[in-house]
């Protein structure tokens, strides 16, 4: 019988979700997410491995509490009813004997009760963070995002749209320049911030979203491509491996055109109308 958690990724797979789609949608570190399908729960940090299954669970439509349930199981933690201790026989005839059992309240003392305090009040501030940090994952301006091991949370940056490009924004740098790359054509963002981002490779649908910190996005085109991104201030494009120089750092938007059968790439960068 397979563990649990290589049955998730049975079912992940078998929706064709692919496991950088998860990581995008909940920005769980990839390392962690192979971790969850490996069943590595020690190397995910405490007390988040429980947050971060159920998330998983949820997006490839799973049952998140049954999963839960079988992590309890896998892990070694008793679930369901204790079984009553079984008394020999020999002490049931003997129940005259001298020998006293300590009641629980006899047996705890006032220090024992406070930490026991402690450590409830402890579970109880856990429990109401990782309520805390689900909402915040689910609302659309924040995500949680994982930094040197620990949560954090961090606002999404807004997507530029036509309309605002257009009546919010004025052209300030304009260059084309020619790339002396060939096909295969493969396009690879770096950021050290985080941005949002949009492109339209060839003939296909649009693909938008965000880039975490320390992140790339790389795709793969014939044609030609287009890239809009809302800033470039610690963005580096490249394609075929070749930098693009004229994309330098600013706040504000950008877009870029590559075409292959001219070899020539367009970069314009916009400032704020004043």
């Amino acid at each position: 019988m397979s563990e649990f958690y290589t049955e998730l990724k049975e079912l992940r797979e078998s929706q064709n979700i692919d496991l950088n789609e998860i990581h995008s949608r909940t920005k769980i570190n990839m390392e962690y997410l192979l971790a969850l399908e490996n069943g590595q729960f020690d190397v995910l940090p405490l007390p988040y491995a429980r947050l971060f299954l159920r998330a998983y669970v949820i997006e490839i439509g799973g049952n998140a509490d049954e999963a839960l349930r079988q992590l309890d199981i896998f892990q070694g933690r008793k679930v369901g009813k204790r079984l009553p201790k079984k008394t020999e026989p020999d002490e049931l005839k003997t129940p005259q004997s001298t020998h006293k059992t300590k009641t629980p309240s006899q047996s705890r003392t006032p220090t024992k009760v406070r930490q026991d305090l402690i450590k409830g009040g402890l579970l109880l501030i856990v429990f109401l963070f990782a309520i805390f940090i689900i909402k915040k994952i689910n609302e659309e301006r924040s995500s949680a995002i994982i930094e040197n091991g620990k949560i954090v949370l961090a606002e999404n940056p807004d997507a530029i749209t036509n309309d605002q490009l257009v009546n919010n924004y004025v052209e300030n740098v304009s260059q084309t320049v020619a790339m002396a790359v060939e096909p295969p054509l493969k396009l690879k963002i770096v950021t050290s911030e985080r941005i949002w981002y949009s492109i339209i490779a060839d003939t296909s649908a649009p693909q938008a979203g965000i880039l975490p910190v320390g992140d790339e996005k790389s795709l793969s085109f014939e044609n030609q491509i287009y890239v809009r991104l809302n800033q470039t201030a610690g963005t580096t494009l490249y394609i075929n491996g070749i930098k693009v120089d004229e994309l330098v750092e600013f706040n504000h938007p950008a877009e870029i055109w590559f075409f292959a059968e001219s070899s020539t790439i367009t970069v314009k960068q916009y400032i704020l109308q004043r």
